[in-house]
């Protein structure tokens, strides 16, 4: 605007010095005709231009309630209609802008915008805890200088493409993987992409130990079974005992394979079901029955089975065959693991409007480091010993997807040569009316 003016007047005192000169020369009607030349020149030209601009702003809409006048006033109304939309398109604009941003805030991958030097200018929420970093604190702080590993570095230094990946591990924070791919987004910007890939990491790790596992369980009988029918194939005749031990043998192992593959694919049906277990009502007397026929069983009077509480007068809610099966696996593993003599102990009582099943014995006891990894699919504390007691390694991981299944919670107490105790802690919408009290 200063500009502006500063020209006007420049103009102005230009023209009236040339006035006077002329006016001094050739007196008055030179001059004041001169300058009525000059002004009208002036004014054919802003005309013409007041004309283009007309033509050009006819093309835009007037603002709603304007009534046309005359040619000024056509113009400054179609002036003002136009800033006015353009002021709603930058606002418009600004908008879906904040909710781009916003958008990216929310997503759970890390976006972090960098410059051709790799300097920060931009991170979502997900970016600053991939890569501890803080927005306002590191904009326009080197990346690689924050996050100093050289396969990292040499990732952000080659050329960006839609499929470069790279996978950065993140130990001081628990040993957390980040998939990473770098994408053009601007001729002087990339865009650097996040994603959290710890527990796709640790599932695919499960994943390959349970092929491995499963593999050498089955190799094992699989292999006696295999030495003994090629024993039977190529000798003549054998003892009636040589050979009632080796079936008795094959037989054994056949059976451990079954019930391997029986409870594998009983935890694959426990593991893909969703939601909870329904609320069907379950005399706990029933169980209980089922539980000291089973314990009868396996130790063959070889150890003490007793229980604790009051069993006649409590009904549970859930799935019946479920809530046998994990009484029952646990039962089974107090009785595998308990030497001749000892004493298995099935109890139940009530607290804080919560029941509490547990099984405890006089076994062998289970160090405290091997305690938090005892549901696991196939972990054994003692490889040779399990195999030789009969257990698969997949029971408790079993009653573990069975207390998921039900909202129980399942707790461990053990300690080595001084037995072990099992319970599974019952929620109070899991405890249905004692028998006595139902209609």
């Amino acid at each position: 605007m200063r500009s502006f003016v500063r020209y006007i007047l420049g103009v102005l005192v230009t023209v009236l010095v040339l006035c006077a000169g002329i006016t001094a020369l050739w007196g008055w009607a030179w001059g004041l005709g001169l300058l009525a030349l000059f002004m009208g020149a002036v004014a054919a030209r802003d005309a013409w231009k007041l004309q283009a601009l007309h033509r050009w702003l006819q093309e835009q809409k007037l603002s709603p309630g304007y009534q046309p006048g005359r040619t000024w006033e056509q113009v400054f109304g179609r002036l003002h209609s136009l800033e006015r939309r353009i002021d709603e398109d930058q606002i418009r604009r600004q908008e879906a802008i904040d909710r781009f941003q916003q958008a990216l805030t929310l997503l759970p991958s890390g976006i972090v915008i960098l410059d051709q030097t790799h300097r920060i200018l931009w991170c979502n929420p997900a970016a600053e805890a991939h890569l501890q970093i803080h927005l306002e604190q590191d904009r326009g702080q080197s990346l690689p200088y924050l996050i100093r590993q050289t396969e990292f570095q040499n990732f952000l230094d080659q050329k960006p493409t839609s499929d470069q990946r790279c996978t950065l591990h993140r130990r001081a924070q628990q040993d957390l993987s980040l998939a990473l791919q770098l994408i053009p987004y601007s001729l002087d910007e990339r865009m650097l992409v996040t994603q959290d890939i710890t527990q796709w990491e640790r599932d695919e790790k499960v994943r390959r130990d349970f092929v491995a596992n499963v593999s050498h369980e089955l190799r094992t009988p699989l292999t006696v079974v295999g030495g003994f029918i090629e024993t039977l194939q190529n000798s003549g005749s054998l003892p009636s005992a040589t050979r009632k031990r080796i079936f008795q043998t094959m037989e054994t192992q056949t059976d451990r394979m079954r019930r391997l593959v029986e409870e594998l694919l009983s935890l694959s049906r426990l593991e893909s079901q969703t939601g909870v277990a329904p609320l069907t009502p379950i005399p706990l007397s029933a169980l209980l029955t089922q539980m000291l026929q089973m314990a009868s069983q396996l130790s063959r009077g070889q150890h003490t089975v007793d229980t604790q509480g009051d069993f006649d007068q409590r009904t549970l809610l859930g799935i019946e065959s479920e809530l046998a099966s994990a009484f029952g696996n646990l039962v089974a593993n107090a009785i595998r693991y308990t030497p001749p003599g000892g004493r298995i102990t099935l109890s139940w009582r009530e607290e804080g409007g919560e029941g509490i099943f547990a099984v405890q014995d006089t076994g062998i006891g289970i160090s405290a480091e091997h305690i938090p990894r005892l549901t696991e699919r196939f972990y054994r504390v003692d490889q040779a010993r399990s195999r030789d007691t009969g257990g698969t390694g997949l029971g408790l991981s079993i009653v573990k997807q069975i207390a998921l299944h039900h909202d129980l919670t399942l707790t461990i107490d053990s300690q080595p040569d001084k037995g072990s105790r099992f319970a599974l802690r019952f929620p109070a919408h899991r405890l249905g009316l004692p028998e006595s009290a139902a209609p």
